[in-house]
């Protein structure tokens, strides 16, 4: 009997009925079409309502609903009796529900029984899961089986949720839907939040090359016929029907990681250190954004278990702990009321525990909850409600980007008693020596490459990203001056000690994508916000799906761009190569850049490979990396000598012959064939590289101020004849430039002889 639906029903909201009245127009005459509204939107009351006008009509009075979970059916059934008219007879196929026993809808499993309760009906709303389209030698389901019997009709119409299932890697059985000599039917009406979704999870997607895959995308017309409403996640943030959201990482010290195994980073029931750690961090990031209520997300029972029991354990002990909020207020760090419960599929009070935690207040001990924790198993799947919360932990990495959008839904409802951001928290579980801020740190950084990398599904802040060339800090050497073959005079001021400008300011980004969205925030681990620069770096080199891309080679790219931040440019050379922090089972950077321009030549570099060295200023010239290799050797040359007044015979620590470079550069001044750009630069790094006066006295002059400099005597029992000379007589008749370089020292010039 159809079952009809209470008086009261939820009010249409202006974006939901523009989505109703596209969609029944594009299927009043039948056809294809789909609608992409993020998560919390209102998705299943447009559907509803488009229910009701197309039956109203006579245009669908034999529908079909397909959902990908059974408490996502009975979600459904109970939302469409409470907010849909003219259902019809009301029919599920799944094993049986006592959510659907309460709602009077009775339930079959079997070809049969389906064709059986259909027979003769004129109008009438079936509710499934997906399972029921698999047809295998193993299992054969319900809908797909009465079909191929020809035991009932054509669908009026069928309403496919989480369409994105039924499309490229992960549709396969559940594809079905999309043929009329499968599951024939009239109209289609497919609803996702995610269209597109790249995935590294092995679940979703078959083929992996350790980079990010397309595993869904429902861009296919003919499949999924037209896009006839779309709200994105950013409108519907900018339009107060959503939230915006946060993302906090937290620093997890785990000291039983070891960096070079590669095991998932997780605090288990076997990691109390990493418990104690995360659920102090918990507590810690509630008290300071003001978190009430909070959804945590486990991989197994006993981790999720093992986590509710020491976060109380550690509240207890953190009771004279104090901390500060976001508001600058100083809070105990222990909440007075603190509610915490492990729910997971197998729990017998979890329908009961999940009511109480929905409630507008949890209670504990009989007062209201301060802070209340859900510790969650895979209970809060695909498209299940709950009423808004204020923060979500993914205690345990979650790589699945249906899980990680299905999750950000729970929090981004609008809050009745707050303006505020939802809070995303991602711990980053440590290991000893590993530095909190690196996040290009694969390993330890991973759990927030997986969050960005389901959001670009969702959210086209992240999706249209800054572009590739504002990845790089612009070279930390100041403009270099007019190229001139004499050291400038005495009104030029005196010289600073040779070196790089390190408070050179390079250009600050826009916050602002390009479709001018502002970027989600994202707080490192020190509650500092990430700039555009390193989100945009996080996002091209660990994020984005870039084809042929391999760990070992973006791990190198990585190293090249810390170089780069240091240095300005990537002339790197022997020695500091093997000085660098990288990984000994590799080759080192400076023979990494040199395969890479070999590769070049032999065409084997990719266009995006190419254009991201290119933005870190990759020398490919052997002409123009020797320039610069002869720019960075005489940076570490003036900085461990005080400036480039060195002998012809004088070599770096690698060996190279940088007195004999040196000489030769002068020469070329002297034939006026030099570089102006290598000129511009030697002066700027000494400005008396190429003295107008004998070299020797510039030597000796140098090797006296780097020692002045450094308030060290100018003598050493180990100086030579000539040095000891000079400096008893530096000369006579000096110009007046030497003479205030003298002075500058404490040194007078010999009086000129009367």
């Amino acid at each position: 009997m159809p079952t009809p639906p209470p008086a009261a029903r939820k009010p249409i909201r202006p974006h939901q009925r523009t989505a109703v009245n596209a969609t029944v127009h594009a299927l009043k005459s039948g056809g294809r079409a789909t609608i992409v509204m993020p998560c919390g939107s209102g998705k299943t009351l447009v559907a509803a309502r488009v229910l009701e006008e197309l039956a109203a009509s006579r245009r669908a009075r034999r529908r079909l609903i397909l959902v990908p979970t059974l408490d996502l059916l009975a979600q459904t059934a109970a939302a469409l009796q409470a907010d849909s008219r003219h259902l019809g007879t009301v029919l599920a196929v799944c094993s049986p529900l006592e959510a659907l026993d309460r709602l009077g809808i009775p339930q079959t499993t079997t070809a049969a029984g389906l064709a059986n309760a259909l027979a003769d009906l004129p109008h009438y709303t079936v509710l499934a899961t997906y399972a029921s389209l698999v047809d295998t030698d193993e299992v054969h389901g319900a809908v797909i089986t009465a079909h191929k019997t020809r035991a009932i009709p054509t669908w009026d119409l069928i309403v496919c949720d989480e369409a994105h299932r039924t499309s490229g890697s992960m549709g396969k059985a559940w594809a079905a839907v999309h043929h009329d000599d499968k599951i024939p039917a009239a109209r289609r009406l497919y609803m996702t939040a995610t269209p597109r979704i790249w995935t590294t999870d092995p679940a979703y997607a078959e083929t992996m090359a350790g980079r990010p895959q397309l595993a869904a995308s429902m861009s296919d017309e003919d499949v999924y016929g037209p896009c006839v409403y779309t709200m994105q996640l950013s409108q519907a943030i900018a339009e107060g029907l959503a939230r915006d959201y946060r993302i906090v990482l937290l620093q997890v010290h785990h000291p039983t990681l070891q960096t070079q195994l590669r095991r998932t980073r997780n605090a288990t029931r076997n990691d109390p250190v990493a418990l104690t750690s995360l659920a102090t961090a918990v507590l810690k990031t509630s008290r300071h954004y003001n978190v009430r209520r909070m959804v945590t997300f486990h991989k197994a029972v006993a981790d999720a278990t093992a986590f509710t029991h020491t976060l109380l354990k550690t509240a207890e002990a953190l009771e004279n702990e104090t901390t500060e909020t976001a508001t600058g207020h100083t809070l105990p760090l222990r909440p007075e009321n603190l509610w915490a419960r492990t729910i997971h599929q197998t729990s017998p009070d979890r329908h009961d525990t999940l009511a109480t935690f929905r409630s507008a207040t949890p209670h504990h001990n009989g007062a209201p909850a301060d802070l209340a924790i859900l510790a969650n198993v895979k209970i809060l799947a695909e498209g299940i409600d709950i009423d808004t919360v204020d923060a979500l932990a993914f205690a345990a990495p979650k790589a699945s980007v249906t899980d990680i959008v299905q999750a950000l839904g729970r929090a981004l409802r609008p809050h009745p008693h707050s303006t505020d951001k939802a809070t995303l928290l991602v711990p980053l579980y440590l290991a000893p020596g590993e530095d909190p801020k690196d996040v290009l740190n694969r390993q330890a950084y991973q759990p927030l490459y997986d969050i960005l990398l389901a959001l670009r599904a969702h959210d086209l802040r992240i999706a249209d990203r800054l572009p590739i060339t504002d990845m790089t800090t612009p070279a930390n050497r100041p403009a270099p001056p007019e190229p001139t073959a004499t050291p400038p005079g005495p009104d030029a001021g005196r010289p600073a000690e040779p070196g790089l400008d390190l408070d050179a300011a390079p250009p600050v980004p826009s916050f602002t994508t390009a479709s001018g969205a502002e970027l989600p925030e994202i707080v490192g681990t020190d509650r500092i916000t990430l700039t555009p620069r390193e989100i945009a770096r996080v996002l091209h080199l660990r994020v984005d799906a870039l084809p042929g891309a391999t760990d070992t080679w973006m791990d190198m790219a990585i190293a090249a761009l810390n170089y780069h931040d240091q240095h300005g440019h990537l002339a790197v050379t022997r020695a500091q190569a093997a000085a660098l922090d990288t990984d000994p089972r590799r080759v080192d950077l400076y023979t990494w850049l040199a395969n890479q321009r070999t590769a070049r030549r032999r065409g084997e570099l990719k266009p995006w490979q190419i254009s991201l060295l290119d933005s870190l200023g990759m020398l490919w010239d052997p002409r123009e990396e020797g320039r610069e290799a002869l720019i960075t050797y005489a940076e570490e040359c003036a900085a461990a000598h005080g400036g480039l007044a060195v002998s012809a015979g004088h070599e770096a620590p690698d060996g190279y012959k940088l007195g004999l470079a040196l000489k030769n550069q002068r020469s070329r001044v002297a034939n006026n064939r030099a570089n102006p750009d290598v000129v511009a630069e030697l002066t700027r790094i000494d400005p008396y590289w190429n003295p107008a006066w004998d070299y020797a006295w510039q030597r000796y002059y140098q090797q006296a101020r780097h020692r002045h400099t450094h308030g060290l005597p100018l003598t050493r029992s180990d100086d030579g004849r000539a040095y000891r000379q000079w400096l008893r007589n530096p000369g006579t008749g000096l110009d007046i430039q030497r003479r205030e370089l003298l002075a500058a020292i404490g040194l007078e010039p010999q009086p000129v002889p009367a």
